[in-house]
């Protein structure tokens, strides 16, 4: 009994190991949750068998490579606080007394400074955004997300993409809903390509 559970210990740390691989090349790529993943299966996969350890680190690096996009969270953490109840109409509003801006800190648009004016912005590939995207640029929809004045804080809104727009810490935004965001937060569309961080003006 004792030697099988040596085996157990000893191959999950050599799956763990094994496991480094998908889980540092999830993390370059801005797939945090597939990286863990990948770490976690590596690791029981090792406690079961060795083979099966290697077998699945594989999988994951291919995975991470052609995967668009990340995973949902292993361990979801609480739900966004929203600006308004969920179950409620979404008032928006002007705001001509702060003035906040986007920068963007990765991607095609890196390195340029956007303005939130009194009304918000709206970043996609269509030609109506404040923040377009080239028509071909992959993982960004034609009207990918917005950011607003709601209950006079700046608010960041999916407006259903694709892709996806994401918190920081890889939050995935509910769409069409607004969720706070603060001067020094950062979000990204898709992929952490396309990085922005809110900023004063």
């Amino acid at each position: 009994m004792l030697n099988i559970l040596y085996s157990a210990i000893l191959g999950g740390m050599i799956g763990a190991l094994l496991g480094l691989i998908p889980f540092f090349l999830g993390r370059a790529q801005g797939k945090p949750n597939l990286a863990l993943l990948a770490l976690l299966c590596c690791t029981v996969g090792g406690a079961i068998i060795v083979w099966l350890a290697i077998a699945v680190a594989i999988g994951f690096v291919i995975a991470v490579l052609a995967s668009g996009r990340d995973c949902a969270p292993l361990f979801p953490s609480k739900t966004p606080t929203m600006a308004v109840p969920l179950n409620g109409p979404i008032d928006y509003e002007f705001n001509y007394t702060q003035h906040l801006g986007i920068a963007c800190l990765s991607g095609p648009l890196k390195g340029q400074v956007y303005s939130v004016g009194s009304g918000g912005l709206m970043i996609g590939r269509d030609y109506d955004c404040a923040v377009q995207y080239n028509a071909n640029t992959p993982g960004i929809s034609r009207h990918h997300c917005s950011l607003r004045w709601c209950q006079g804080q700046a608010t960041l809104v999916d407006l259903g993409s694709s892709y996806g727009s994401f918190l920081a810490d890889g939050r995935k935004l509910p769409p069409n809903y607004p969720v706070p965001i603060r001067v020094g937060d950062r979000f990204y569309l898709g992929t952490r390509r396309n990085t922005f961080q809110l900023i004063n003006m």
